[in-house]
């Protein structure tokens, strides 16, 4: 890989599906990635091992199961070309979807990032009768991360990724919640609304951010291979931030 820019952060967020570290799909996932020489990525739906030859630093937790998982599976993986701090699984969260937090310095800056994967609508937590209702898995999520991205922000620069389980802005699923995330988030700027350059689609993997940031440029990388194999079920998130 390239050494790191002096000034933009390239940033890769890209949910693989579960896909095994041995499998096609995940190799192939982990080439572009590579190849797009990132200063940061996370994975969701991923596993533990997914980076392991990627080089850098890479960091993980394990999250709620809504269904049946292999041990290595994770929710959320983070990676940095440089070395991680304060690494902090979100205990509260880690029991409702998936949360991580650590920081890195920047350009002499320390920023905080956090990994999320929010539950999709139907999650419920395995083998809870009755099924949790649609929605309230997510909701409860962004309830319970509300408090701390406002305290976060009060500290630091938080720049905030994953899978989020809801375009921005709007598109579908009800007003009520689509209205939590934007309180959960008041404060952060979303660099990844509306229709993404080379993919010309919305996303549900987004990049949000609290602090002096400039986004640069936001795109997304094809789910498909040039001869059409579909190697996710997410297309990937490019975004580059000054």
């Amino acid at each position: 890989m390239a050494s790191q820019r002096s000034d933009d952060l390239r940033i890769v967020n890209w949910n693989i599906e579960r896909r095994k570290p041995s499998s096609w799909q995940a190799r192939s996932l982990v080439d572009e990635i590579a190849s797009l020489e990132p200063d940061y990525v996370c994975l969701t739906e991923a596993w533990k091992q997914s980076l392991a030859d990627f080089g850098g630093h890479a960091i993980s937790a394990e999250g709620a199961a809504w269904s049946p998982q292999h041990p290595d599976e994770r929710k959320v993986v983070l990676w940095s070309r440089n070395p991680w701090a304060d690494v902090e699984p979100i205990e509260q969260l880690e029991a409702i979807g998936s949360a991580i937090t650590a920081k890195s310095e920047i350009n002499g800056n320390v920023v905080r990032f956090v990994g999320v994967c929010i539950p999709y609508h139907f999650a419920s937590p395995l083998g809870v009768e009755p099924r949790a209702k649609p929605w309230t898995e997510h909701e409860r999520f962004l309830e319970t991360l509300k408090p701390l991205l406002a305290r976060w922000a009060r500290d630091e620069p938080v720049i905030v990724l994953g899978d989020f389980n809801r375009r921005v802005p709007r598109s579908w699923g009800p007003k009520r919640s689509y209205e939590k995330l934007e309180d959960t988030f008041s404060g952060y700027q979303f660099a990844t609304t509306g229709i993404l350059d080379e993919i010309n689609d919305r996303t549900i993997d987004h990049v949000a951010f609290a602090g002096s940031f400039e986004v640069k440029r936001v795109y997304g990388k094809s789910a498909h291979l040039p001869d059409g194999r579909r190697r996710s079920d997410h297309f990937g998130v490019v975004a580059e931030i000054a």
